[in-house]
């Protein structure tokens, strides 16, 4: 039997975020009531569980889903895949409010540069065309 000071120590995750996986339906309620109520080695277990899981990113919700529909085997459950990376752009501010969103892995700064100019070159092109 442990009490939520156990829990916490031995998870790290608060008190508040224990009693909201409670209130979530992730975790059962402790047993016994009030000041007697008390947590079980499956409380803790589960509770490990959740933690991994979140860590690796999976949404509580898909979690939830996965523990009821495994409630006795829940340490059989997947693995939930990492998070992917979004990919981040580099943005280029051009003439006339127009932007250019390049992945940052793609091009170097010189030729992200390079392209800015060009473009910049091919607008004012357009323009001494459209004075004449």
């Amino acid at each position: 039997m442990y009490n939520i000071e156990y829990l916490v120590k031995e998870t790290g995750i608060s008190r508040r975020t224990i009693r909201y996986y409670i209130q979530r339906g992730l975790l059962p309620p402790p047993l016994g009531s009030r000041r007697g109520s008390y947590y079980t080695e499956e409380h803790l277990t589960r509770l490990k569980l959740i933690h991994e899981l979140s860590q690796q990113g999976t949404p509580l919700i898909q979690i939830k889903n996965l523990i009821e529909e495994k409630p006795d085997r829940h340490l059989a459950l997947p693995v939930a895949q990492p998070r992917l990376q979004r990919p981040r752009f580099e943005r280029v501010n051009l003439p006339h409010g127009l932007e250019l969103n390049i992945p940052q892995h793609l091009l170097s700064n010189q030729q992200i540069h390079a392209i800015r100019d060009f473009i910049i070159e091919i607008i004012k092109g357009e323009q001494d065309d459209d004075e004449q």
